[in-house]
C-alpha cells in the first residue's frame, strides 16, 4: 500500500491576486519508505503542496491520503507526521535535549523513555554531547541536526522536510545531505523534502517531482528526469549547465534524415527515428543535447568533423576538472541563443576563437515546437 497518496489536489487561494491556482489537480503516489523530492524554482507550488500533505494549509479540492485514510479534515497533530522547517524552528530559550524532548512531553511519555528517546537518537545524529547547550551556542549545522532529531524521536509514518538545508553554507550542505541519505537509510521512513537545488533533488531523491506553476511536470527517478524529459522546462530546469536548446528543421534525405538550419546539417541515427517524430517531417523543431555530449575542435583546413556546426568562443569557465565552453553560433540572428560544451582542462582557447562545435547524435531529444513536449 502507499504510505502518501494524493488524488486530483488543488489550492486556491481566495482573494489572490491572480486567477491561476496555485496547486493544480495534482496525483502522486508515494511508496512506503520512498524518498520523494518536489523541485522546482520559487513559487512552483511545491512548498505549498508539502503544507497540504503536513495539514497546514486547507485543501480546495481533492484528497490526500496517510496509510489509507483520508487526512484532508485531520489536524496535523492527528496525522502523524513531523515536519523539519528551513528555520530549524527551535525553542531558543530550551536546551537542545529539551527541544528534542517536546514532543515526547506533550504525548505524555514516561521520562525514563524521553530520556532514552533522546539520547539515542543524539548519538545517532553526532549531537549527544551538546544536549545541555542553547541553541543559540551551537553552529547552523548542529541545530538543523536537532530538528532532525525532534522529528525522528516521535517515529513517524511520513517525514516532511521543508527546504531543510538552505540556510547552510555549501560544504555543511553536502555533509547534511550526506547526514540525510544515511538516516533515511537507517530508518527506512517515508520522506517528502522540498527544494529549489537541483543537485539535492538528483541526489537524494529515489523519485523527483518536478514543478512549476502549480504543475507537476514529470515524476521519475534522477535517470528518468535527467535523460528522458518529459518537457523543455524539465530539460532546461535540471543540469548544470542546463540543456542546450537549438531551433532546426526535421527534413527527409537519401539515407534517413537530418535536422538542419542555415548553420548545421545533423545526421541524425536510423536507430532514434519513431514514427512520432517521423510525422514532423518538414516541420520546424527544437532540438536539445547536453553540454557533455558535445565537443570542440579548432577550425582548420583539415577534413571537417561530422554533425558540426561552426561557433565563436564568448566565455570561458574553468569548474574544477570541467570548462565550459560558451559559443555563439555564426549567424547575423541574435536572437539564436548560445550553446554551452562541457570541455576539459585543456580546452584552453581565447575569447573570439573560432570552433568546430560537434554534437553526439545517439543523445540528441526533439522537442515540439509549440507544445515544448519531447518527441518520443
Amino acid at each position: 500500500m502507499d504510505k502518501v497518496s494524493l488524488r486530483n489536489v488543488w489550492k486556491i487561494y481566495p482573494g489572490a491576486k491572480t486567477t491561476a491556482p496555485a496547486v493544480r489537480d495534482f496525483n502522486l503516489d508515494i511508496g512506503d519508505g520512498e524518498f520523494m523530492v518536489f523541485v522546482g524554482a520559487s513559487g512552483c507550488g511545491k512548498t505549498t503542496t508539502l503544507r497540504m500533505i503536513a495539514g497546514l494549509e486547507s485543501i480546495s479540492r481533492g484528497e490526500i491520503l496517510i496509510d489509507g485514510k483520508v487526512v484532508n479534515n485531520l489536524s496535523p497533530r492527528q496525522r502523524n507526521i513531523a515536519m523539519v522547517f528551513q528555520n530549524y524552528a527551535l525553542y531558543p530559550n530550551l536546551s537542545l535535549f529539551e527541544n528534542m524532548a517536546f514532543g515526547l512531553r506533550l504525548r505524555k511519555m514516561e521520562k525514563y523513555k524521553i530520556n532514552e528517546l533522546v539520547n539515542q537518537k543524539a548519538k545517532k545524529l553526532e549531537i549527544d554531547h551538546l544536549l545541555d547547550r542553547l541553541p543559540k551556542d551551537v553552529s547552523g549545522g548542529q541545530r538543523q541536526r536537532v530538528a532532525l532529531g525532534r522529528a525522528i524521536v516521535r517515529d513517524p509514518s511520513v517525514f516532511l522536510m521543508d527546504e531543510p538545508l538552505s540556510n547552510l553554507d555549501a560544504k555543511m550542505r553536502v555533509q547534511m545531505r550526506s547526514e540525510i541519505i544515511r538516516l533515511h537509510q537507517e530508518l527506512g521512513t517515508t520522506t517528502v523534502y522540498v527544494t529549489h537545488d537541483q543537485t539535492e533533488a538528483m541526489t537524494m531523491g529515489d523519485r523527483i517531482v518536478v514543478m512549476n506553476g502549480g504543475i507537476m511536470q514529470q515524476v521519475g527517478t534522477p535517470e528518468e528526469i535527467y535523460n528522458e524529459p518529459a518537457n523543455r522546462y524539465v530539460a532546461g530546469f535540471i543540469g548544470t549547465p542546463p540543456m542546450n536548446f537549438i531551433p532546426g528543421r526535421l527534413e527527409k534525405t537519401d539515407t534517413g534524415y537530418a535536422f538542419s538550419n542555415k548553420m548545421f546539417y545533423l545526421d541524425v541515427p536510423r536507430e532514434h527515428i519513431t514514427p512520432d517524430l517521423e510525422r514532423y517531417e518538414g516541420h520546424d523543431l527544437v532540438g536539445g543535447i547536453r553540454p557533455e555530449y558535445m565537443s570542440v575542435l579548432p577550425v582548420t583546413d583539415a577534413p571537417k568533423p561530422r554533425n558540426y556546426f561552426v561557433g565563436t568562443l564568448e566565455l570561458s569557465e574553468l569548474v574544477g576538472a570541467d570548462r565550459f565552453l560558451h559559443l555563439r553560433y555564426d549567424t547575423a540572428d541574435t536572437l539564436v541563443p548560445p550553446v554551452i560544451v562541457r570541455g576539459s582542462v585543456r580546452d584552453r582557447y581565447p575569447a573570439g576563437t573560432r570552433l568546430w562545435i560537434t554534437a553526439d547524435m545517439s543523445m540528441f531529444l526533439f522537442f515540439d515546437n509549440n507544445t515544448a513536449m519531447r518527441i518520443k
